[in-house]
């Protein structure tokens, strides 16, 4: 519409004097303005500007009025010349104005005067455009169909002026095209705001698809999480993770890629759906330059990352060719820590489109990876155990072999404390005697380097709940450390963690308890042998007592003997 009014403006321009063509001219140059811009700040000022050139005018500015507010109303655009006062944004209330000129103005009517001291103006009025520096002013209504919107006003500030016809008949037109404007961009300020509102349902709606999708995700995580927890077995770990956080995520791949000492990486580990190309033992050694020279680049700092378009985000050339080996389309990884270093990533992958990761689908990624740390370090203690266990079991049958093979009770418990001792890895390992009262002392002592001896250094000790008691629990083997002689308690196998707390794994409680055992055969054993040399030495003592009545028996027989035969050559 304005493009065809400036067209005929144009035309008409030919035939009118040289005034009014300036000013048809400068109403085409207008209408060509309102034309470039949907802004109506935009089109207000330059029309302001435009307008109080043309007309030389002390002000132009356009007034708006708030009809809930009983034609209260303010400047929202003007162009005013450096000596008068700017009236933007200056509240405007006539209490005459609804009663006396707003059903005129409505009607289309144009106030035009010359001297607001010499017009049939009222005071309210006068009191109003004094306010703003006014002598004579121009006023054209602006009409958005049958509503008044607001007014163009012409000022001159400086002297009364008399308004041509022209010049009125400019302004009139300039003020119709400036409603044009008014209902076009109201017209798209609605249609904006409509398409708003749309987009902020369609945008509800997918938050909303979101949150419950999110909602499901966390609920379904710690069966995830149990699930990966259900093993200590490396392989089974990250098989389920892999399936279980690609259903979780709906993507193409999740994959698990471990990094060796030369940061190079190999996929150890993934999931995908039908139709890609898996990576596990198909895909060589991955050498990515930048990854070796950082030691592990972002990831070493513990950062996620996830890219929606691998061809929008910057990728050097070689690295798009690696994802594009790949398959990958859009994706986002996790790292792996184990410990302290950095073990490798959980990279989800999308191969079949471009896809935006919501900020909680990487969160989900980072708290599978740290299960997957968890996993790693679980794994690695087992083995650890598991090793140190066997290691163990070995020391222990040689151990046990060294108590077997001697009879000497001292040399049997300093063995048996420093192997212990060594084994356990603890600080100290002693061994404690009661005495018939249940008091008692330390008999023989393992300390590492540096520990102060407790063996010969400590005098008779007395515990007065172990002798009120005898002995408390260890006579009723409710603990894995008595030295049992026989059915007797003759000590403890004590093992001591001095410099910090210490759990104690069964596995060692029970090692002690087998040492234990076996010290108490060997006291059985030195008792046996004790008995039998006891029983050795009164028997040869027997057998001389024995022997040397015997001996005195035969020499009283030789004696009687001897009388005799004298008897017998004296007769």
């Amino acid at each position: 519409m304005l493009l065809s009014a400036a067209e005929n403006l144009a035309d008409e321009t030919v035939n009118l004097s040289q005034s009014q063509r300036e000013q048809q001219k400068a109403l085409a140059g207008v209408i060509a303005r309102m034309r470039k811009s949907l802004d109506l700040e935009t089109i207000f000022k330059t029309t302001a500007i435009e307008v109080r050139s043309l007309l030389k005018a002390d002000r132009v500015g356009v007034f708006r009025f708030s009809p809930p507010l009983d034609w209260e109303g303010e400047f929202v655009s003007e162009d005013v010349a450096p000596q008068w006062d700017s009236a933007i944004a200056t509240k405007v209330y006539d209490y005459c104005f609804g009663e006396q000129f707003a059903v005129h103005y409505q009607q289309g009517k144009v106030q035009a005067v010359a001297d607001i001291h010499n017009a049939d103006l009222s005071n309210c009025q006068i009191d109003i455009l004094a306010k703003f520096q006014v002598r004579a002013n121009l006023i054209v209504p602006l009409l958005k169909q049958k509503e008044l919107w607001g007014l163009l006003c012409i000022h001159q500030c400086s002297n009364p002026r008399e308004w041509l016809e022209s010049e009125i008949n400019f302004t009139k037109q300039i003020a119709e095209y400036l409603t044009v404007a008014i209902q076009q961009a109201e017209y798209l300020n609605k249609v904006q705001y409509q398409a708003d509102k749309q987009q902020a349902l369609t945008d509800q709606l997918a938050q909303a698809t979101a949150q419950a999708a999110e909602a499901k995700r966390q609920k379904l995580l710690p069966i995830t999480i149990d699930k990966i927890r259900q093993s200590f077995d490396i392989p089974t770990i990250f098989n389920t993770a892999s399936q279980e956080v690609r259903q979780l995520l709906q993507a193409d791949r999740v994959a698990i890629y471990q990094f060796p000492p030369d940061w190079s990486g190999t996929f150890v580990a993934e999931s995908l759906t039908s139709g890609w190309n898996p990576l596990v033992n198909i895909q060589p050694i991955i050498a990515d330059t930048h990854i070796q020279e950082t030691q592990g680049g972002r990831y070493k700092e513990h950062q996620n990352f996830a890219v929606d378009d691998i061809y929008e985000i910057g990728h050097a050339d070689c690295h798009l060719a690696l994802l594009e080996q790949f398959e990958a389309k859009a994706y986002a990884i996790a790292p792996i820590f184990q410990g302290e270093k950095l073990w490798g990533l959980l990279a989800a992958y999308q191969n079949s489109e471009p896809r935006h990761w919501q900020q909680y689908e990487v969160d989900l990624l980072a708290q599978i990876s740290t299960q997957l740390a968890v996993g790693l370090q679980q794994a690695e203690y087992v083995k650890k155990v598991q090793t140190q266990a066997a290691d163990r079991q070995k020391t222990l049958a040689t151990t046990v072999e060294k108590i077997r093979h001697s009879l000497d009770i001292d040399v049997i418990f300093q063995t048996a404390t420093q192997e212990v001792q060594q084994l356990l890895e603890v600080e100290r390992v002693a061994i404690y005697r009661f005495y018939p009262d249940w008091s008692g002392e330390f008999v023989a002592d393992s300390i590492v380097t540096g520990g102060t001896p407790i063996f010969r250094n400590n005098p008779e000790i007395a515990d007065g709940f172990l002798q009120a008691t005898q002995a408390g629990k260890y006579p009723r083997h409710e603990t894995f450390v008595p030295i049992l002689q026989g059915e007797k308690l003759w000590g403890l196998l004590l093992a001591y963690q001095n410099s910090q707390p210490r759990y104690w794994q069964d596995e060692e409680i029970n090692l002690l308890a087998q040492v234990g055992l076996q010290l108490g055969f060997a006291l059985q054993q030195a008792e046996l042998l004790t008995q039998t040399r006891q029983q050795a030495a009164e028997i040869s003592q027997t057998l001389q007592e024995l022997k040397q009545s015997q001996t005195r028996l035969i020499q009283g027989e030789k004696m009687a003997g001897l009388g005799q035969l004298v008897a017998g050559v004296s007769q």
